[in-house]
Formats: structure tokens, sequence, C-alpha cells
């Protein structure tokens, strides 16, 4: 089971932006409605979305699989769980919204192994043992019954996967890991391990390109570790006297790496998609 400290600092940064998140600018709008259309769901269908957040796929699963389905939402943040439940109320959609740690459904009695199809969107980086997780998750799902969730791609997301190498060269806790499964063979591997035929694997187009410039990685260290929004306190073990500017010199040093000899970093939003099928 996830440490009650990396669970609690999980809840905080996602209470913290529950109320916005509807609202917010970025790829997951979009990330969720393509969701839906991997997920290839039909009526009567029973689906368990995990860190479900305040409904994106819920709500809108929920409306295909219609009354003779069933839609369950996992969430460690209450907040989050509130606006989704408003939400399914407004509709009067009949969805189940439990508020629980996705790293142990083993400890959840409403949940019975028999689920159709379990989504986990945005939140698979914030698995520590992701393959006993991954075989937990398998027994919740029927025969033949599909699992599918996302991680960053290689060259996605740089800025967050080089400080998660800084931290875990310095020790600093983190909630999520972006360092590894970049590869979609990697996907494939832990899916493998975990008792999944993993051939649907796929990854994204890019939701967004973005050119990174290699002398200004202090400015960017800076600006992600100083914030104060909902991921502020995912990196607020950087700002401690005794290792900032360690950090800050390791950052330069790693983004510098990726750089090409015109001194850019090329960004591709793409994201590994892992459709598993249980063996």
């Amino acid at each position: 089971m996830t440490s009650p400290t990396r669970l609690s600092m999980v809840q905080s940064i996602y209470d913290a932006r529950a109320l916005k998140y509807d609202s917010e600018e970025g790829f997951h709008p979009k990330q969720a409605a393509d969701y839906l259309r991997w997920m290839n769901i039909t009526p009567g269908l029973k689906i368990l979305d995990l860190a479900c957040g305040t409904g994106a796929i819920t709500i809108p699963a929920a409306r295909v699989i219609g009354p003779s389905g069933k839609v369950i939402g996992v969430d460690i943040s209450a907040d989050s769980l509130a606006t989704a439940r408003l939400k399914a109320e407004r509709e009067n959609l009949n969805i189940k919204f439990i508020r629980h740690d996705i790293a142990a459904l083993h400890e959840v009695e409403e949940l019975e192994g028999d689920f159709d199809l379990i989504t986990c969107a945005s939140a698979f980086i914030l698995l520590q043992d992701s393959t006993a997780v991954m075989k937990g998750w398998a027994r919740l799902l029927k025969s033949e019954g599909r699992v599918i969730f996302d991680v960053p791609a290689s060259g996605s997301m740089i800025v967050g996967y080089v400080l998660n190498i800084v931290g875990n060269k310095l020790k600093i806790p983190l909630p999520f890991n972006q360092a590894t499964l970049r590869s979609l063979e990697a996907v494939k591997q832990l899916l493998a391990e975990a008792g999944f035929e993993a051939s649907g694997c796929f990854t994204t187009e890019s939701y967004g390109d973005t050119v990174l410039v290699a002398e200004n990685t202090d400015e960017m260290f800076e600006g992600i570790v100083s914030r104060k929004e909902w991921f502020g306190g995912a990196y607020a073990g950087f700002n401690a006297p005794t290792v900032k500017e360690v950090a800050k010199e390791m950052f330069s040093v790693e983004m510098k790496k990726l750089a090409d000899e015109d001194g850019k970093i090329k960004e591709q939003l793409k994201f590994n998609m892992a459709v598993g099928r249980k063996a």
C-alpha cells in the first residue's frame, strides 16, 4: 500500500486543485474525450474508473452504459469526489464514488471481481509498486476484461521528468515517478508481468509541442518549485535551503544533456497507452 506520507501528499495536491480542475486549460479535456473513444463502451458494461477525479471519464461513461450497467469511481481526493458527485446528481446518473487509495483496492469490500473495464487516466505515475498494483487490478476484472491507463512517453513532460531524476538522486520525496515506463516496450512488459495480453498498446499523437531553451533552466526550475498552485506541494522538497542550489545545478546539467546543438529541447506531449486484456 502507498505510504501515508506519500498518500497524504497526493490527496492534498488534488484537493487543492479540485474546484478549478474542470476549468483548467491544458490537455486533460481532450485526453478524457480520447479515453472514451478508446474504451469502446456499450450499454450494460461494468466500469471501474480509478483516480476518477471530478468525473471527466466517469460521468460520460455512465451516460453511455445506461441503467443496465454500472460505473464506480475511486479517488483519494475528497474534494474532487464532492465535485464529481454533484455533477452525477445533476444528471441523475447512478454512479458510486468511493474515496480510497487506488493501490489498495483489496481493502474495499464493495469491489467485486467482475468488471468489464478498468481505467486510470493521468494517475499511473503516482503508483509505486506498479506490477503488484496491476496484479490487484487484474483480480477485479472478468475473464477477457480490459485495463486502460497512460504514462508520459519519452520526450514528454520533460521538466517533470528531469526533476524526478534529480529528486531520486537527492532522495527528495515525490508523489509520482516520471522516470520509468517512458517506452512503449516497458509498458507492454509491465502488462505482461501482471498477466495481461498487451498487443493493443500504442503511443498517442502529440497534444501539444513545446520548445524549451536550455540556457533558461534556472528560470524553469524556480518557476515550478516556487509555484504555490496545486503542484507546488509536490516539489516542496526542492526548496529546502540545504538542497535547493545543488538541485538547481543538477537540473541544469540534466536538461542540457537533452538539448540539440542550438541549445533547444523539443518536447511533444505524447502518452504511452497501456491497453491490456486479462489473459
